[in-house]
């Protein structure tokens, strides 16, 4: 396994081995032959190996956010992404917060009404799903509301395919 994200390579694309076919839908929905191959053993959370490969992947995914210094953990969560997504919401925002979403699509959609379903107050900028808010305007929205506590935005937006623009992707 490489040990920094530098390290890593993307593989090249291959014709699926089980015979299905591609899915050319936004989203990460096509699963390579290792992961449904890794995915015929059964793992016990309790089993040293289970615990070994989870460590592994933890300090894999924080080598590619960056945490050189050990500031941060990472938290592998089992569910859909929506399921995560309302995790990190109640989890992160404090019942008296006030969360900025920046919508770019069905998701950020979905982050607003979640906040609404949790009792978390919230404002949007809602540009349609071509058109991705810019920086000059959240900074307006956030010079004009300093009870805002937290701002959202799904980086890569898999059902307009499109990122939000705020980062130059």
């Amino acid at each position: 396994m490489p040990n920094t994200a530098s390290d890593r390579t993307i593989a090249p694309l291959e014709t699926p081995r089980l015979g299905e076919p591609y899915l050319l839908t936004p989203g990460p929905l096509t699963t390579a032959y290792e992961i449904k191959e890794a995915m015929l053993r059964d793992w016990g959370s309790w089993d040293g190996d289970f615990r070994a490969m989870t460590a592994r992947l933890r300090r894999e995914l924080l080598d590619i956010a960056g945490d050189n210094k050990g500031e941060f953990d990472c938290v592998p969560m089992q569910g859909s992404g929506s399921f995560s997504v309302e995790a990190m919401l109640g989890s992160f925002v404090p019942k008296d917060g006030k969360v900025l979403v920046l919508m770019n699509g069905a998701y950020g959609k979905r982050i607003a009404q979640t906040l609404s379903y949790l009792g978390r107050d919230h404002v949007t900028i809602d540009k349609g799903d071509y058109m991705p808010p810019r920086g000059p305007e959240v900074a307006a929205v956030l010079d004009a509301d300093p009870a805002i506590t937290h701002v959202v935005v799904v980086h890569c937006e898999t059902s307009s395919g499109r990122c939000p623009g705020l980062f130059g992707c």
